[in-house]
């Protein structure tokens, strides 16, 4: 392709110099003086040739160059990461770039001569209008953001950059559109604003888990805390068992003593004065006609305080059960009972309950007495049963009625006095190694289950 520029070049300026020599005077034998001046002529005459070789050498060496910088330039343009278009006022394509084609999804040919903002999404494209107006108007660039229509329907998010420039030969206006696609750009800075939601959940819950960590060592503090003061408590609990333990103990041996006194002493005394008041009766020294039936009502009187104290002095003493006779004692309790209140009692128990040893038969009497004195005075009973039988390798002491059920609990922590005797039934039955359970059901009354272990009693 070089010598074939050049020769066209050459001729090119040796048409040009024959027609310039053409309209110029042919040289006369005057105008030639010698021989050296020919000889000058024809070595200028080479010299300017040279130089013209050298000066069209030069232009094509600067015309290869051009056409190599605008090669670059081309390539440039056409594959830049940003699509270049140029548009006229009434917002048709004039030129554009392929990167630029490739956004608005057409062949660039095919693009010329079409309008830009059918390209963008209906939503968008009043807004791209009075953009483009805008950028008209006024010598300065200016910048928006819109959506590209996608063949599949969705949108392409793209930055649009736009400044008037000069017209292209016309009278036109044409304006400079630069378009960026920023979807990876949002998807970074979405990808960013998740990773700094991320961080600041990560950090949220690393402060939790320290903060929990914390709290799990106060809370395994506490927990020894806890387990020391548990310790403490069941000692205590055992010491208070102890306590009341002994205290059952003295309490049972206080109302022997006292048993035995009132029993003596008063009994002694009533019988005396009944005595005496016998003897008033058969001597009538007296002559008041009304001093035998005064004397009779005393009597009776004196019968019934007797009859009075020696039950009290049961209660305090258990003489049956001195007597190593748990059934009859239980007997006498359901009896007055009966002839107190007039509940209806039953008692049954099997024979061998009479060979346990004194501490077991005296909780089981002790139980019994708190029970039915708690249905005299609180359950409004019909009916009460005393069972005792044999369980295994435990004794099983139940006592139930028919009358209005309670709040175990509130009634076992509360003090009351009735409180107090359940409490009380519940340390005798611990004392012998049993467990004393307390059920109380609404329209089905109220029943007491105690379970004494017999290789204990024996």
């Amino acid at each position: 392709m070089k010598p074939t520029v050049k020769k066209t070049t050459d001729n090119k300026l040796r048409r040009a110099a024959e027609k310039h020599l053409a309209k110029t005077k042919s040289p006369t034998k005057s105008s030639i003086k010698t021989e050296t001046d020919t000889h000058r002529i024809l070595h200028e005459l080479q010299v300017h040739q040279i130089e013209l070789e050298m000066q069209n050498e030069e232009l094509y060496s600067s015309r290869e160059t051009i056409e190599h910088l605008l090669s670059k330039y081309s390539d440039l343009y056409d594959f830049a990461p940003v699509g270049y278009l140029s548009i006229d006022e009434t917002c048709t394509i004039t030129n554009l770039n392929l990167t630029a084609a490739s956004l608005l999804g057409e062949d660039r040919d095919k693009l010329i001569d079409h309008n830009l903002p059918r390209f963008f999404t209906p939503d968008c494209r009043s807004q791209l209008l009075e953009f483009l107006k805008l950028a008209f108007s006024q010598d300065e660039g200016h910048a928006c953001q819109a959506k590209l229509l996608r063949s599949s329907g969705d949108g392409c998010d793209v930055n649009v950059y736009a400044k008037p420039a000069a017209p292209e030969g016309n009278t036109k206006k044409i304006c400079q559109i630069i378009v960026a696609d920023i979807t990876e750009l949002k998807s970074a800075l979405e990808s960013r604003r998740q990773l700094e939601i991320a961080t600041a959940t990560n950090l949220a819950l690393q402060a939790e888990i320290n903060e929990r960590k914390t709290l799990e060592k106060e809370l395994r503090k506490g927990e020894l805390h806890l387990v020391q003061l548990l310790n403490e408590s069941q000692e205590m609990r055992r010491q208070l068992q102890r306590i009341s333990h002994k205290m059952l103990s003295t309490q049972e041996e206080e109302r022997k003593q006292i048993g035995k006194e009132m029993h003596y002493l008063i009994s002694k005394a009533l019988i005396e004065l009944n005595q005496t008041l016998i003897q008033l009766q058969k001597k009538q020294i007296l002559n008041d006609p009304n001093l035998p039936a005064t004397i009779s009502e005393t009597r009776k009187s004196l019968e019934q305080t007797i009859q009075v104290m020696q039950q009290i002095a049961s209660k305090l003493q258990l003489t049956e059960l001195h007597d190593l006779k748990i059934i009859p004692a239980l007997r006498t309790l359901i009896n007055t009972l009966a002839e107190q209140t007039g509940i209806h009692a039953h008692l049954s128990a099997y024979a061998e309950v009479e060979d346990l040893d004194k501490s077991c038969r005296t909780t089981i009497f002790r139980v019994t007495q708190e029970a039915l004195d708690n249905v005299a005075r609180h359950a409004q009973a019909n009916k009460v049963d005393v069972e005792i039988s044999q369980q295994a390798n435990n004794l099983c002491l139940k006592i139930s009625d028919d009358g209005k059920s309670f709040e175990v609990l509130n009634h076992t922590l509360a003090p009351g006095d009735e409180s107090l005797g359940l409490l009380a039934m519940r340390d005798q039955v611990e004392l012998v190694g049993g467990q004393l359970k307390i059920l109380s059901t609404p329209e089905k009354g109220t029943t007491i289950l105690a379970h004494i272990p017999l290789e204990k009693t024996a």
